[in-house]
């Protein structure tokens, strides 16, 4: 155990063979030693990946887990992992993955497809309700509705020790980015748990307290310490399945540690201040702690912005809750299933303000559903909506609104333009965007309302009652960032986060209908240029109907201690996503740092 005023204990390293399969990385060979430190603003809430979970609990997870296949955002492809190949069969619907032989867990058993049988396993049993006579995930999870589909769930069969096939009941082209985000689980470990239906209470908070060597993964780093509001600590995994040119087992760091911190400037500030390794730096942070550089020897690089999507949308729902109230009044709700009232409202959005007053110019408006960091699938020719309060009146007096003599904007029916934004409470970038668009609306005579509630409040309104008239928020996932499908929720009329009308029975709209044809179109064609522009086409129409008003992207920036060697900082997505090819020529300097 790595303890608060001593020095660590040493890494044990090269005392198993490497596995047959090794992989050998392109870096350029380092050396052993040091410690890279991190920190996070919140806690791991499980150590199960399959049982629902935060980014903090992801990001530690992936350095302790592997899957089949894996994505490399340098060369922005899909990568082997712990399959060392694959191939696609004719039918276009039958995957083979061939493991690496020899690599084991990190208690030292063998990895075999038996595990990858287990984890789908885990992923796709269900059971029927015996009151509703539902069939229901027997562990809920996202990945259960991700691998069945209208002709059946995904099949998973075993080759032979080293080989696994899966099949598709129909072509599905994002299999292989949804298979990225499975990693594999030991059945040696949660099998009896699985088979006694316990398996969502395995590997809890508690495991990694009491017994951290307990949670067992093919991933670089295993748990050696967790220390709830404090701090948590990764050593190598003494069986990792990467090797360097030099044929020394990766990884080179002797620690990976996690801090945790209340609040985000406190992240900032222990970066800035030389506590810590690397920091994601906002555009409002970035004058200030550059000036800190030469001081503490690091450096911050700019990135792309955000392939996150954040939003404002009005509510078009027209349905009524339990006591036959309807969730929007009439009059308003044909407001905001007019096309133009809502390209109005965009039109008198002035982003460019806020990019300069917030981030200091460091920011782009959003354009479309697909971020421009996402540059083969990002469509830069849909239509595009800058500050013009003119065609906006123009916009709203086509669709019948008018003014009295007090410059009020009036309705159609004559009932003044009036309506509610929800806002999650606490964050002054929301803020400042949500006053610009209040501000805005009101020199056009239209009067907003603003109403910061907690984010459970907001996201259960959203998700069940339904009874607000409209809402601001971000949308973004690890696999909506590499493939449209990640985001099916969102795009599909029926999807649960449709959210302008979600769960719809049948498409409200012929255009929400043509969206539907050519999501599920580009779902059925593996030809990457061909879902392109069938993508191409649902960006347009989503930008020409404005069911939500895009926001902007703050430009991403990270800071780095210059000691590191081997990172590489991808446009978007994890800054460490190659971690286990770091290492520093000063593996003592940051030794000092656990007293802290």
């Amino acid at each position: 155990m790595v303890g608060c005023d001593s020095t660590p204990p040493p890494v044990e390293r090269g005392q198993y063979p490497l596995p047959k399969d090794v992989l050998i990385t392109e870096a350029p060979a380092g050396e052993y030693g040091g410690l890279f430190i991190q920190t996070e603003t919140t806690q791991p809430t499980t150590f199960n990946y399959l049982v629902p979970n935060n980014l903090t609990t992801s990001i530690i997870l992936s350095r302790m887990f592997d899957g089949l296949i894996s994505y490399d955002p340098i060369k922005a492809e899909i990568v082997s992992a712990l399959a060392k190949d694959w191939e696609i069969a004719d039918d276009e619907k039958t995957y083979t993955f061939y493991l690496r032989e020899g690599i084991k867990w990190s208690d030292g058993e063998d990895l075999t497809a038996d595990d990858v049988l287990f984890t789908f396993d885990t992923i796709l049993s269900d059971k029927e309700d015996p009151e509703t006579g539902r069939v229901n995930p027997l562990y809920p999870s996202r990945y259960y509705s991700k691998f069945k589909f209208e002709d059946g769930k995904l099949e998973v069969k075993k080759i032979d020790d080293y080989t696994v096939q899966f099949y598709t009941p129909s072509v599905y082209a994002p299999f292989l980015f949804d298979l990225m985000n499975i990693n594999i689980l030991p059945e040696h470990k949660l099998g009896e748990a699985h088979s006694k239906e316990l398996f969502f209470k395995s590997w809890t908070t508690q495991t990694g307290i009491n017994e951290p060597s307990e949670i067992v993964g093919t991933g670089a780093f295993v748990m050696e310490v967790f220390r709830p509001g404090e701090r948590l600590i990764l050593k190598p995994n003494p069986h990792y399945w990467k090797a360097d040119q030099d044929g020394k087992r990766l990884p080179y760091i002797d620690r990976l540690i996690f801090k945790f911190v209340t609040a985000a400037n406190t992240e900032i500030v222990s970066f800035a201040t030389g506590q810590t390794s690397i920091s994601g730096i906002g555009p409002t942070d970035v004058a200030w702690v550059r000036r800190n550089e030469a001081l503490y020897d690091f450096t911050i690089h700019e990135r792309e912005p955000s392939t996150s999507i954040s939003m404002i949308w009005l509510n078009q729902n027209p349905g009524k809750d339990e006591d036959g109230n309807p969730y929007v009044e009439p009059y308003k709700l044909d407001w905001f299933q007019n096309k133009l009232f809502r390209q109005a409202l965009f039109y008198a959005f002035d982003r460019e303000a806020v990019i300069e007053a917030t981030f200091f110019g460091q920011a782009v408006p959003i354009d479309s559903m697909i971020s421009q960091a996402q540059k083969g699938w990002h469509n830069p020719d849909v239509r595009k909506f800058r500050y013009n309060p003119d065609k906006s009146r123009e916009l709203l007096k086509e669709a019948g609104f008018t003014w009295n003599e007090s410059g009020q904007a009036l309705g159609p029916e004559g009932n003044p333009v009036e309506f509610t934004i929800l806002m999650p409470a606490g964050s002054s970038a929301w803020e400042d965007l949500i006053v610009t668009f209040k501000e805005n609306l009101n020199s056009l005579g239209i009067t907003l309302n603003i109403n910061p509630i907690d984010f459970a409040t907001l996201i259960r309104k959203m998700d069940y009652t339904f009874d607000y008239e409209a809402g601001v928020i971000g949308w973004g996932s690890a696999s909506a960032a590499y493939d449209p499908s990640g985001s099916k929720a969102m795009y599909l009329s029926e999807g649960v986060y449709h959210l302008w009308h979600p769960k719809q029975k049948e498409p409200a709209t012929e255009w929400e209908a043509r969206i539907d044809e050519l999501f599920r179109e580009q779902e059925q064609i593996l030809d990457i240029d061909k879902r392109r522009e069938i993508m191409n086409e649902v960006q347009a129409i989503l930008a020409e109907q404005v069911p939500f008003m895009l926001l902007v992207a703050p430009k991403g920036y990270v800071g780095i201690k210059n000691r590191w060697r081997n990172y590489e900082i991808p446009p978007a997505g994890i800054t460490t996503w190659n971690l286990e090819e770091f290492w520093t020529p000063d593996p003592q300097a940051d030794n000092q740092q656990l007293d802290r």
